[in-house]
């Protein structure tokens, strides 16, 4: 079929048109400003439920902290609160009377804690006791109990004459591989959970976008036909062109929206840092064999994710703008959508099977599979599963189906703009593309 050069004159304007659309919705507005306060919580929420969240420069409140030690172990909890800042002001002194002694003798606001021998189980207890009506904080209570526990495990490993390395290399847990010979013989590969986890992420975020993409597409499209928009439009503009420029539209819309997220996570990282220990996070993704060294990552891995994420989005974007396209009423919107979020969805699940799963052939398979490309082939050339043909190969064949996606759309869109009635299927919107195709050849 030949194509008219002026097919995509007035893209532009449904571009400009589109965008403004989105960006004034109350429900896009509503949905936007949860989302960056989501983002700007992240760190802080992150760094509290990963063991962190000592404010940077915050000091306890308990002036003097007393300690018996009963366990045999000979425990200095003064040497391990001076790793700690957060007790800096805080004088620790080994008691020189009985706990029943404690109030009696101790000073105003200090606390006693005992290390004793637990019978029952063979262990050992730290008892934390408190002046009557001179609590401290709960705060203040945990990091206590957190330093004295490190204190009574520094004195028993002492004990055992453990070195710091053999200390670290103890309580470093234990993780198992299993390599071929040829593995092996390569040297160091990313461990299964780093794949994973990085299959997952990325694919994460193609799943948000896409879905995203479909949504915001489809209504916009419904919205403008079911109120007779389209039909003054199409005065000025080609089918094709209302298409293209609402794809993208929503496009520009959506990274814009997913950039204002980077950005109040990093706003997020860079505020929380000043008062909290996020260290806890950087230290759990390292306990969990996660490092950006491992992954290679550059500029050139960043751009290969926007090329596959580019591709992804535009093959789900035309498939939503013609389900859209034949629907009548917003009744059908949750319909029109349905075909393109399966797809999402099944690119999704494969991927992270894939992911999983491993293997040669499966990874090849998955990096060139049109819809599942879109989330595993970016992953499995960083990890160095498929090498930069198979890559380029993958993106070939997702332009190939984009552009067959285009031509179709370019004969049936104007069919479908001034369709009314129940919401067509896509064998009769190839019925419709064969009348189009044929009477173009006929004229």
């Amino acid at each position: 079929m030949r194509q008219n050069k002026g097919e995509l004159q007035g893209a532009g304007k449904v571009f400009r048109f589109t965008f403004l659309q989105f960006a004034k919705n109350k429900a896009n507005m509503i949905t936007l400003i949860i989302m960056l306060v989501l983002a700007l919580a992240s760190v802080p929420v992150m760094t509290l439920f990963s063991g962190g969240g000592i404010a940077a420069g915050e000091t306890a409140e308990i002036p003097k902290v007393y300690w018996q030690d009963q366990t045999g172990y000979s425990v200095d909890p003064s040497a391990a609160a001076e790793t700690e800042d957060y007790f800096r002001n805080t004088e620790f002194e080994q008691a020189s009377f009985s706990p029943d002694e404690f109030e009696n003798e101790a000073e105003e606001n200090s606390v006693f804690v005992l290390f004793s021998k637990n019978e029952a189980t063979g262990g050992s207890t730290i008892s934390i006791r408190c002046l009557p009506d001179q609590e401290p904080s709960d705060n203040d209570l945990n990091n206590l109990e957190t330093v004295m526990s490190q204190a009574l495990e520094q004195a028993k490993l002492s004990a055992l004459q453990v070195t710091e390395d053999q200390r670290a290399t103890l309580l470093a847990g234990v993780s198992g591989q299993v390599q071929t010979v040829e593995e092996y013989l390569e040297g160091e590969s990313v461990s299964w959970d780093v794949q994973y986890g990085l299959q997952l992420g990325y694919s994460i975020v193609v799943m948000m976008i896409s879905i995203f993409a479909v949504t915001y597409i489809v209504r916009a499209v419904v919205e403008e036909k079911a109120s007779k928009l389209v039909e003054m439009l199409m005065v000025s503009v080609q089918p094709l062109a209302l298409l293209v420029g609402k794809i993208l539209a929503a496009m520009a819309y959506i990274f814009g929206f997913f950039i204002l997220l980077l950005a109040c996570v990093g706003i997020s990282w860079f505020v929380s840092s000043q008062f909290l220990d996020v260290s806890a996070i950087s230290g759990a993704m390292a306990a969990a064999g996660f490092s950006l060294d491992l992954l290679k990552l550059s500029p050139m891995t960043v751009i290969i994710a926007l090329i596959s994420m580019l591709l992804g989005y535009l093959t789900f974007s035309i498939l939503a703008g013609l389900s859209g396209t034949g629907c009548s009423t917003m009744e059908d919107v949750q319909g029109a959508s349905t075909l393109s979020t399966m797809l999402i969805f099944v690119g999704y699940f494969v991927a992270i099977m894939a992911g999983s799963i491993g293997g040669d052939a499966l990874n090849v398979f998955a990096s060139l599979c049109p819809v599942i490309s879109a989330f595993c082939a970016p992953v499995q050339y960083v990890l160095g599963n498929i090498s930069l043909g198979i890559l380029l190969l993958s993106w070939l064949i997702q332009a190939a189906v984009i552009v067959l996606l285009a031509v179709f759309s370019a004969r049936v869109y104007r069919a479908l703009l001034m369709y009314r009635g129940s919401r067509p299927n896509f064998r009769q919107m190839f019925a419709m593309a064969r009348e189009q195709s044929s009477g173009k050849e006929q004229k």
